[in-house]
């Protein structure tokens, strides 16, 4: 029983792993789009450019050759804007975001991947004109024979939620229809330049919806056209930033259009939000206003904002775990001003707290270190009566007071722990760019000079060499190999996760080298 539950337990944590480590990465390139990418630009611009298809406008010019002399001229006429966190520059040309510009703890990133397209698109087949312009507010103007399009963005000082306000003006004598448009998001979102190799096989567009019954909304991710109602966010997403509207303050939408679209030979995903058609009479205006965020999965300031934008941030299976681990990381740090330090505290804090298991653990695996050769004979003495077997075998447990299953109690209590600050590490704004000390500038990415999983492969190996060796063959073979895979497993881990695991393996070290000591010459 002993053999299988670590079995069990090895072969569920590489899976878990490797799910993380491998198949996340893997993420995008197996999906396929029930619309081409073909048609979905070919649906986004029909979208667009739905207005432009009434007789008595001026909005004839196709869209893509408008997009064509956006991708040329369009830094000539840039309004710039900016705010404590980021840059931005606005077109004429649609009056869209072609560069948002955020100042990460890494790097600058651009989180708009195409500037043709820009983020939060819409009409930008029109000319437009700007008509007033502060540091973190613009607003545009475009005017056809019988309708003048009014578009007013502004940026939040703090990076929090931004405003897009939509009008449209029937200054004709005689009623107008407005065919329906679209405001597009994507394709495609940026990321840090560490981050670019994983970049597109990880972005992916999804929604948010609340139910009566949860407390949080679930998060759906698009690969197809999908009705979606009652949505209270909708965007695009990455590891560490999203572009998100809200559903709060426009009117109920019930339909998202995806499609994928081939940018630098990568499948990006582009998000679009339908709005229908409008009758206008003679001097009517029809205006939309929608909050929208641009910006880093950081999960405190999401749950400042709120909208159920905070669930955009993945932790894992054990989520639950996982915050708590990300709320200590984040209280150890205000204690000590560095992560890594905040991860250390943690480490020693856990195995204090199970270190009575791990007393435990050592004496249940000392006595069955000594009661091996008892058990052996009687495997050969009944090797033809099981039940006889079963029996004998329980009444030296008995007698003895051993407990097959003792040795793997910290393990089982460990695997949510460290899968909850695994994925806490990986996807936590608060450790993006987080530095440690000497070589270690990011705790999120790699050991670039794999110092740290190879000194944490040793300690391992020691610790599993002073341990009492089972007798079964096949898991002392697992046991042995352990400390090899979990080492090139971990050369490609956070930094952050390895130092936990480092840690835990000296602290574990020296427990073990105590703990021999204090049962030397038990003779029980």
């Amino acid at each position: 029983m002993q053999k299988n539950l670590i079995l069990a337990l090895v072969l569920s944590s590489l899976v878990y792993l490797l799910w993380y480590s491998f198949l996340e990465k893997r993420y995008g390139q197996s999906q396929k789009s029930q619309i081409t990418a073909s048609a979905g630009v070919e649906s986004r611009d029909k979208a667009v450019t739905g207005a432009a298809k009434q007789p008595k406008t001026d909005y004839a010019k196709p869209v893509e050759e408008k997009r064509g002399e956006v991708k040329k001229n369009w830094t000539e006429k840039a309004v710039s804007l900016k705010t404590s966190k980021s840059e931005i520059l606005l077109d004429l040309n649609g009056a869209n975001i072609r560069s948002y510009v955020y100042q990460g703890p890494v790097s600058p990133v651009e989180l708009v991947i195409s500037p043709e397209y820009g983020i939060f698109n819409c009409f930008d087949d029109l000319a437009f004109r700007l008509l007033d312009k502060t540091g973190n507010m613009a607003v545009f103007e475009a005017q056809t024979q019988n309708m003048v399009i009014r578009k007013k963005l502004v940026f939040s000082p703090e990076n929090k939620l931004n405003t897009l306000e939509i009008s449209a003006t029937n200054k004709g004598s005689q009623s107008l229809e407005m065919n329906e448009w679209a405001l597009g998001i994507g394709p495609g979102l940026g990321t840090a330049s560490s981050e670019q190799k994983e970049n597109t096989k990880v972005w992916s567009a999804k929604y948010a919806v609340k139910h009566k019954d949860r407390k949080n909304p679930s998060i759906i991710t698009l690969k197809e056209n999908a009705e979606a109602p009652g949505w209270i966010w909708a965007g695009l997403d990455n590891r560490y930033f999203i572009a998100a509207v809200t559903g709060e303050g426009i009117e109920k939408r019930n339909n998202l259009n995806f499609s994928q679209m081939e940018i630098d030979k990568n499948k990006a995903p582009y998000l679009s939000i339908p709005f229908e058609k409008t009758s206008l009479a003679p001097g009517q205006t029809k205006s939309w206003k929608m909050n929208f965020y641009i910006g880093p999965k950081d999960y405190g300031l999401l749950q400042s904002i709120g909208q159920g934008l905070a669930q955009s941030v993945d932790f894992g299976f054990f989520a639950p775990l996982a915050k708590l681990a990300n709320s200590s990381l984040v209280y150890f740090y205000d204690l000590s001003g560095n992560y890594g330090v905040a991860i250390i505290i943690i480490s020693v804090i856990v195995q204090i707290i199970i270190f009575p298991l791990s007393w435990k653990s050592y004496k249940a695996m000392n006595i069955m270190k000594k009661i091996q050769p008892q058990i052996q004979y009687l495997q050969q003495k009944y090797k033809n009566d099981p039940k006889r077997l079963n029996a004998e075998i329980l009444d030296i447990y008995k007698k003895h007071g051993a407990n097959p299953l003792g040795g793997c109690l910290p393990m089982l209590l460990q695997i949510p722990i460290f899968f909850a600050l695994f994925t806490a590490l990986r996807n936590s704004w608060n450790l993006h760019g987080a530095p440690f000390m000497f070589w270690i500038k990011d705790l999120s990415a790699k050991d670039p000079f794999y110092v740290m999983p190879v000194v944490m492969g040793l300690i391992m190996f020691l610790q599993q060499h002073f341990n009492p060796q089972s007798s079964e063959p096949s898991q002392a073979m697992i046991m042995k190999w352990m400390p090899v895979i979990f080492t090139f497993m971990f050369l490609s881990f956070p930094s952050g996760l390895v130092l936990y695991w480092l840690i835990n393996s000296i602290f574990g070290f020296a427990q073990q080298m105590y703990m021999q000591k204090a049962f030397k010459g038990d003779k029980q």
